[in-house]
């Protein structure tokens, strides 16, 4: 049983990458993986059951993954390479950021699926933030403003390159842009 949620969770947030939450619909996800329509309501009972399971999916699992670079001892200009490094292989792999893909249907969620959203991107901006105060205490990151709005500011500009290098130059835009932000925070 966990295996099939689990397998409705991969297949949900791969079409969501793909074709956005609107235009997800149990239906391609029962045939991609080959159960019912009905199986699906028993595990997610409505889409959006579905769209916050997928949120707190990956606020754990990038969460951590965040987390463990920031922990690290390398110097921050090198913890942001490592945290630009998750979205370059996610542009890489197709599998673009899942926040910045839900995002895009703000306008269509719940209200609950929306505050999971900005909990999702609050929770991250406050682990990038540590890399931001980290780097204004060693001297080797300049930005105006607090740390968490370079956070906030880096996290969007993460988001927003890697989806536009999907479209426009693929690794090779994304890497050039990624350079360009982490040379002009670094001193």
């Amino acid at each position: 049983m966990a295996d099939t949620r689990e397998k409705i969770l991969d297949v949900a947030e791969e079409l969501i990458r793909s074709v956005g939450v609107n235009a997800m619909s149990y239906k391609h996800i029962s045939e991609a993986v080959g159960i019912r329509k009905a199986s699906i309501h028993h595990h997610f009972p409505k889409k959006d059951d579905l769209v916050d399971e997928l949120l707190n999916r990956c606020q754990t699992s990038y969460g951590a993954h965040y987390a463990s670079i920031i922990e690290g001892d390398d110097p921050a200009p090198d913890q942001l390479r490592n945290l630009a490094r998750i979205f370059e292989d996610g542009l890489v792999t197709n599998k673009l950021c899942v926040v910045g893909s839900i995002s895009t249907d703000r306008n269509t969620l719940t209200d609950r699926t929306c505050e999971l959203l900005e909990n999702n991107i609050s929770s991250t901006v406050r682990i990038f933030s540590k890399v931001f105060a980290k780097g204004e205490k060693e001297g080797t990151l300049v930005f105006s403003g607090s740390a968490d709005d370079a956070a906030y500011t880096f996290l969007s500009f993460l988001i927003g390159t890697q989806i536009v290098a999907r479209a426009q130059g693929g690794k090779e835009f994304f890497n050039k842009a990624a350079k360009l932000m982490i040379e002009a925070l670094s001193r």
